[in-house]
């Protein structure tokens, strides 16, 4: 009972006690961080079997006649014997089309601008 009551006890108890929590709370962490990686390892496999599926379906349509000859003009600048190839650029310099906003004079008050716009004098 001595034992029992002894502040060496209580010291050695506090101790055990505390090295108890920092080793469960550390091993909660490490549980965590594999969590993580398990979601991460998780996403990846399934980014990897989209991959998997979209190049499966581009093999089988190697299989298609009409695949690889599209291909074949796409990719290869193929043509047919006796057909013509036109090509046709977009003009990257297009204008704007005039606004149907019309446009008021700066320096006007506003109730000038609002009576132009709505008698346009």
């Amino acid at each position: 009972m001595e034992i029992l009551n002894s502040k060496i006890f209580t010291v050695l108890l506090l101790a055990l006690s505390v090295w108890i929590l920092f080793s469960v709370i550390s091993a909660e962490i490490k549980k965590s961080e594999v969590k993580k990686e398990e979601t991460a390892v998780e996403n990846k496999i399934t980014g990897m079997r989209q991959d998997n599926d979209v190049s499966e379906r581009y093999i089988k349509n190697f299989e298609n006649k009409e695949f690889l000859e599209k291909e074949a003009r796409f990719r290869l600048n193929y043509k047919l014997p006796g057909e013509e190839v036109v090509f046709v650029h977009r003009d990257t310099n297009t204008q704007k089309a005039s606004s149907s906003e019309e446009t008021f004079p700066e320096n006007l008050s506003n109730y000038k601008k609002w009576r132009y716009y709505l008698f346009g004098f």
